[in-house]
């Protein structure tokens, strides 16, 4: 077994960091599937499903701004997307780079006059690699 941690980690420690975003504070990640396929031509390759982020809306537009200007654009707003899973004293202790990620898909929750619940923003992006660090290895940023 590698690292330390025996036990199991909560998933309710989490960072997001996507580049060239300040405002980046995340409630939900949606992993997607990764599937390994193998075709005729090539040996095998990798398809990935949706990554799904979430947060309380707030005044920053980074989130649909990167979205309005991907379905604007001729070539794809790609941006790498980092998760650091932290443990009960706030260290990094696992962390996945989601290489070349592009908006897909954008929505907010519903709004209701009879509710008190927050406002939840989601994009959906689409991924070209996963990397991944676990323990002590975390720490530093996966190479790309």
């Amino acid at each position: 077994m590698r690292g330390n941690r025996r036990d199991p980690l909560g998933n309710m420690r989490f960072r997001l960091e996507i580049d060239r975003m300040q405002h980046t504070g995340a409630v939900e990640i949606v992993f997607p599937e990764a599937r390994i396929v193998r075709t005729q031509r090539k040996a095998r390759s990798t398809d990935y499903g949706t990554l799904s982020i979430r947060r309380g809306v707030t005044a920053s537009d980074e989130w649909f701004d990167w979205w309005d200007q991907s379905r604007r654009s001729k070539t794809a707003l790609k941006r790498n997307v980092a998760v650091i899973l932290l443990d009960e004293r706030g260290n990094d202790v696992n962390r996945w780079l989601f290489v070349d990620a592009t908006p897909l898909g954008y929505r907010v929750s519903n709004l209701n006059a009879l509710g008190d619940e927050v406002l939840i923003e989601t994009l959906e992006l689409s991924v070209a690699d996963l990397k991944a660090s676990f323990g002590s290895r975390s720490r530093a940023k996966p190479k790309k």
